[in-house]
């Protein structure tokens, strides 16, 4: 794996509580603890981390619902949703048609859908007004300016129920009962610090051949960190506290996810949910692997060293070429130019920010490791270890802090990228 590509930060153990995968109990582990987020052979419970105290009210009431609910048990006259579904679209028929059918099929929880048009030019809007009256489940239409952060927002301020979740239009639930037993579990901690959830990430791909790649992806996904966390795995947060923590950035029509997770774990906590979300892998395996992954590498590193010249410059660099294979050389040579025509003090600020951001996640070689191990032994992203990271946390954590470990990292970026565009030139030439 090329070492540029690993982004991110090793997650803090937290108090935690367990959760039995056949969803069937939720059980107090008593005071809280601190538990590695590893999977158990005994029984494969999934440690759900948080940072809030259990509110055993909400608890039993969702416990008694789940049982005696009927599927779709949802009276329009007297509706009021348990939670609100919202998700963004942009002329994406074909993928909300799946979604509508997914949710259909969802049991033990009322329920409304508002999707948010940025200014569709296919058939989303027909295919709401046709299928809305057919569902078991309230649909609404809201329409916005174009972005997907405005978009969110503009589905939150419409949203009749008190939790928000935010869905891609290419989500897919898993389980049959996994938004009810999702809610089961955030609803088991109570009213302190602002907290979200995600769903456990598994890729939806054209293959069915085993892939490493995707596998590590999966695995970090279930990492308690914001780099680790996306909006492909769902967020699910209290209106409260998506007000509170300032709702989406609408400054840029990207990265609302990223700003959101960060804000998330700043002033709150994240929680893991008991359920799996399926997520289309069509853009990677259109785009490319390797190169949407260096460009993701790119796009969040000016992220976090402040480069917000490229980010705004990103719609005129970001696109693919005849083949649909992301075009890298032109997003290279656009971050080269704009590296020249900077100041010489900017520029070296720059990279040693890179350097530094990039030293802080030397973890996740390590942590690699321990994903490789988990899939060669066929063992679930669930069930990854945390041997070597472990290892990393006890022993080098600090050191890869220090100022000459920036500045070897440093040097690593400075060669990975310019060794980068002479391969795409050559390549490409």
């Amino acid at each position: 794996m090329d070492p540029w590509l690993l982004l991110g930060q090793p997650p803090d153990p937290v108090p935690s509580i367990g959760v039995h995968p056949r969803h069937d109990q939720i059980r107090n582990t008593g005071p809280p603890r601190l538990l590695k987020q590893q999977g158990c052979p005994a029984c494969q419970r999934l440690e759900i981390q948080v940072a809030v105290g259990i509110n055993h009210l909400a608890f039993l009431r969702d416990v008694w619902r789940i049982f005696t609910t009927q599927v779709h048990d949802c009276p329009m006259s007297t509706f009021s949703p348990d939670i609100s579904i919202i998700v963004p679209v942009l002329n994406d028929a074909a993928e909300l048609a799946g979604l509508l059918e997914n949710l259909a099929g969802q049991r033990g929880t009322c329920f409304e859908l508002i999707v948010c048009d940025g200014g569709s030019h296919d058939h989303t809007c027909h295919l709401i007004a046709t299928e809305a009256p057919r569902l078991p489940f309230r649909l609404r239409l809201v329409e916005s300016r174009r972005g997907r952060g405005a978009q969110m927002n503009a589905g939150a301020a419409a949203a009749g129920a008190e939790i928000l979740l935010f869905l891609h239009a290419d989500s897919r639930v898993e389980e049959s009962d996994g938004i009810t037993v999702a809610l089961m579990a955030f609803r088991a901690f109570g009213y302190g610090i602002p907290v979200a959830a995600r769903f456990r990430l598994r890729f939806r791909r054209s293959s069915a051949a085993a892939s490493r790649s995707y596998f590590y992806h999966e695995a970090k996904a279930r990492l308690n960190r914001a780099d680790c966390i996306r909006g492909d795995q769902g967020y699910m947060i209290r209106r409260q506290d998506f007000e509170l923590l300032g709702r989406y950035d609408e400054a840029l029509p990207y990265l609302e996810d990223v700003r959101l997770a960060h804000a998330v774990e700043k002033h709150g906590g994240w929680l893991l949910l008991p359920a799996t979300l399926d997520t289309s892998a069509r853009r990677f395996e259109q785009e490319g692997f390797r190169e949407r992954q260096i460009a993701s590498a790119i796009i969040i590193n000016a992220f976090t060293t402040g480069w917000n010249e490229l980010l705004t410059s990103l719609p005129e660099l970001y696109h693919c070429g005849p083949s649909g294979t992301l075009d890298l050389e032109a997003l290279l040579g656009g971050v080269t130019r704009m590296l020249k025509s900077g100041d010489p003090a900017w520029r070296r600020r720059f990279w040693r920010a890179t350097g530094r951001h990039l030293a802080a996640n030397a973890w996740q070689f390590f942590f690699w490791i321990d994903v490789r191990s988990a899939y060669l032994r066929g063992h679930s992203p669930d069930r990854v270890g945390q041997r070597w990271l472990g290892l990393y946390q006890r022993l080098l954590q600090g050191t890869c802090s220090s100022y000459p470990a920036g500045v070897i990292a440093e040097l690593l970026a400075r060669l990975w990228f310019w060794q980068l565009i002479f391969k795409e030139t050559r390549r490409t030439g």
